[in-house]
């Protein structure tokens, strides 16, 4: 069966992968002399609908740019001739470093990339092959980062991040370096992480035909990445299966891979058992990632995208999901979009951006799970989630009219009053919450 590509995004895949409250270090010297001139304030008001901040990588158009010419760096001979026949290419960006309080917007990468002098062995932390990192240099001024004020970037404790200068100055090392202290290599994002779309239907045919049409009608599946897309069908009917060839034979003719449907008329899996199946297939999945560091995004199947017009986004589709991928990798694994609910105390919520867009955290002990579209870190999910969902015990029923009968869990309630250990986790979750920025539309046909 064909499957669905990954994307390339030849010089618009987003550079650097930090930002103010994860940076490391300062941004370059020159920068200090003309800040001024180069950083660029941006008030955000309750009329503000992130415009401002799309516009501002208008300055980052790698074709009014000169790319730079980048040293390249070849690893140590005995590094290479040890893996030259087990290794796997990583293609990361440069970190986007800004001082504390300033928003990092990064721009575009050069599309050839240089070797680093890294060659990372083999391990069972970082997968059964070795990792080649390449380095993909900036386009654009300021070394491709565009710092902002935002009321959405956070002061750092970093001591080198206030005045913004390099704690061991070059003029002082004796040693010529490989690298330049403000062209850093963002080692911990990975390029793409493989997106995955796994979608929960449960006897509700017209709710998913009419939610399939709005994807794609919408170009959603290509526009966010998608390896391939899972559709469990719970108590799956005859006009279920219908509705799902129907699509897929559209799909082909498009030249787009099918769907991957999944379930049969007994089957009636619960959105934690649902995710687990959807990761793990995404494990066996030719365009799976090595290390099995994929990306779930779950859906059930009555979620349209908002429709275009004043609090519509969609035109910012691949920026958001560029920055679920920088999120996960740091740190983030399981990523509301949806605002936070109310119920979280405002003290308890922090600025947490990602490459330019806007993301509010909590911790889980602040914020409970919820069965809303959610973008899941699958390794983190089988590690740590999948045990409960796989609790098989009349403990976990759901108190739902028919659940205790039928012998079901209610995944959602079971997160929430202590039978999952979610709370005592603190892990720490993130909400899409740009200012007047919505994606998605609850819309029900069947019931």
């Amino acid at each position: 069966m064909q499957r669905r590509q990954h994307p390339s995004h030849p010089n618009r895949t987003m550079i650097g992968f930090g930002v103010a409250c994860l940076a490391l270090g300062g941004i370059m010297g020159y920068f200090l002399g003309s800040m001024n001139n180069s950083v660029m304030e941006i008030s955000v008001s309750k009329n503000d609908n992130g415009d401002n901040l799309r516009r501002s990588l208008a300055v980052l158009d790698p074709k009014t740019v000169e790319p730079r010419v980048a040293q390249t760096l070849e690893p140590p001979p005995e590094q290479q001739s040890a893996v030259e026949n087990n290794v796997r290419e990583v293609h990361v960006g440069t970190m986007c470093r800004c001082p504390g309080g300033l928003l990092g917007i990064p721009g575009y990468w050069k599309e050839d990339g240089v070797q680093t002098n890294i060659v990372q062995p083999p391990s069972k932390a970082t997968g059964p092959v070795a990792k080649k990192f390449i380095h993909h240099m900036p386009l654009g001024p300021h070394r491709g980062c565009n710092c902002v004020k935002s009321k959405y970037a956070e002061p750092s404790g970093d001591v080198c991040l206030g005045p913004l200068k390099e704690r061991c100055p070059s003029e002082d090392n004796p040693y010529t370096p490989r690298l330049n202290w403000d062209d850093m290599p963002d080692l911990g994002v990975e390029q793409k992480l493989p997106l995955f779309l796994g979608v929960l239907s449960y006897k509700s045919p017209l709710s998913l035909n009419a939610t399939l049409h709005d994807w794609r009608s919408h170009r959603f599946f290509e526009r966010v990445g998608a390896a391939d897309v899972f559709v469990q069908l719970n108590k799956m009917s005859d006009m279920d299966a219908e509705v799902v060839e129907t699509h897929s034979n559209q799909l082909r003719e498009e030249g787009l891979p099918p769907l991957n449907p999944m379930g049969g008329p007994s089957d009636n899996l619960h959105p934690g058992l649902a995710i687990g199946k959807f990761c793990r297939a995404a494990e066996e999945h030719p365009l799976g990632h090595p290390n099995g560091e994929n990306l779930l995004l779950f859906l059930e199947k009555d979620w349209h995208l908002y429709p275009n017009g004043p609090k519509g986004k969609l035109a910012n589709l691949e920026d958001i999901f560029h920055s679920i991928n920088a999120l996960v990798q740091r740190g983030v694994h399981y990523i509301r979009l949806q605002p936070p609910k109310d119920f979280t105390p405002e003290r308890k919520i922090w600025n947490c951006p990602a490459l330019g867009v806007q993301w509010l955290c909590t911790t889980s002990h602040q914020h409970k799970w919820t069965n809303l579209p959610a973008v899941i870190d699958c390794k983190w999910f089988l590690r740590y989630m999948e045990p409960y969902a796989m609790l098989e015990d009349p403990v976990m029923y759901g108190c739902r009219p028919g659940q205790m009968r039928n012998r079901y869990t209610d995944w959602e309630h079971a997160l929430s009053d202590g039978r999952v250990a979610w709370t005592e986790s603190n892990w720490v979750v993130a909400h899409f919450a740009p200012p007047r920025m919505k994606l998605w539309d609850h819309t029900e046909v069947d019931h």
